[in-house]
């Protein structure tokens, strides 16, 4: 059984968000393995909270590596393939579901990650396991208020989440700066877990917030897919579909669906054409998903190229191997009237 989305939050973020969005009485039956999981890791989350109190140097890479673009664009074909050259490090499945003890009970928590996480994604039967590559924006949704992917479980505020969360208001300093903290401080655990390698991160919502993620690494490198639009919005309508009705504590007309994802779409290319100026010319490139697909390797050495990354020889061999394994692989077929 596919856990709930909120499984291994911190226990006050998910008493937050059920006292601010709410909970059908028909969704009930899920409240006590949640409250369950939350409360059982409260003491993991509660001693490395003050464990990190008295480390005052986390060092990180000035130089991560963000991989962005909207869903379903090819950035975790690609987050996976980047992530067998060993010098990233990256956020995996037990450091984003578990996100409050990425040191402390870590054997136990990544067994109980093993045991818990799905074989497959739910959008399009990826292979998951404990240890493989993630979003950090789960981690996020599990520590914080300040998520987007907070939708999934609250589909009824999808929109007012996307644009709260996903497309930071300018204007709401205290916000952003609640944002920034959180999503750096937790960088440097994951940094700190991963030896002070460089951080190799995959985050479609961070394609909207370009402008905050330069002030935090002004020497960062970005790395933007883009898919054709017909095709992208149809597999993230899906993906959408996917997860709501696996993580939902509401009902919701999913009608509403397509009409959401068309404006997502419009908003976050919008977002990402205005931000990109804040990104150094020689520190982006974007990647067409087809090049990604039918010629993963040679797109792979563009990017190394490009953002003058060095070592691709030394894991060009690895590199092969992940595309080999991977090529049996067939991608979801749509037909493009539906949206």
């Amino acid at each position: 059984m596919t856990p709930q989305a909120l499984t291994g939050s911190a226990l006050p973020n998910l008493i937050r968000l059920l006292s601010s969005y709410g909970i059908d009485k028909s969704r009930w039956s899920k409240l006590p393995a949640l409250l369950l999981w939350s409360t059982l890791l409260t003491p993991l989350y509660f001693l490395e909270k003050i464990t990190f109190l008295f480390i005052q140097k986390l060092p990180i890479h000035p130089e991560p590596i963000f991989i962005i673009g909207h869903w379903r664009s090819g950035t975790t074909y690609l987050h996976y393939l980047l992530a067998n050259d060993k010098q990233f490090g990256v956020c995996s499945n037990v450091d984003a579901f578990v996100p409050g003890a990425l040191f402390i009970g870590r054997r136990i928590s990544r067994k109980v990650m093993a045991w818990r996480l799905p074989k497959t994604r739910p959008m399009d039967d990826v292979k998951l396991d404990a240890d493989a590559p993630q979003e950090d924006e789960f981690a996020m949704m599990l520590l914080t208020p300040y998520s987007f992917y907070h939708g999934f479980v609250f589909p009824r505020s999808l929109e007012k989440l996307f644009f709260t969360y996903a497309v930071l208001d300018p204007g709401n300093v205290p916000l952003i700066y609640n944002w920034t903290q959180c999503y750096y401080q937790y960088l440097r655990k994951v940094s700190y877990r991963q030896k002070s390698r460089r951080l190799l991160l995959k985050n479609p919502v961070n394609t909207t917030r370009i402008k905050y993620l330069t002030r935090i690494f002004p020497k960062a490198k970005f790395i933007y897919l883009h898919r054709d639009p017909a095709e992208v919005k149809q597999s993230t309508l899906r993906m959408f579909q996917a997860m709501i009705q696996v993580n939902n504590l509401q009902s919701f007309d999913e009608r509403q669906l397509t009409q959401h994802i068309e404006l997502f779409h419009n908003t976050l290319v919008k977002e990402y054409e205005a931000q990109r100026q804040y990104i150094d010319p020689d520190n982006l490139i974007e990647i067409n998903y087809e090049d990604l697909i039918t010629a993963p390797l040679q797109t792979a050495k563009s990017i190394y190229k490009a953002l003058k990354i060095p070592g691709f020889e030394a894991s060009q061999s690895a590199f092969e191997q992940f595309i080999q394994e991977q090529k049996n692989y067939k991608p979801h077929q749509y037909s493009y009237s539906a949206v």
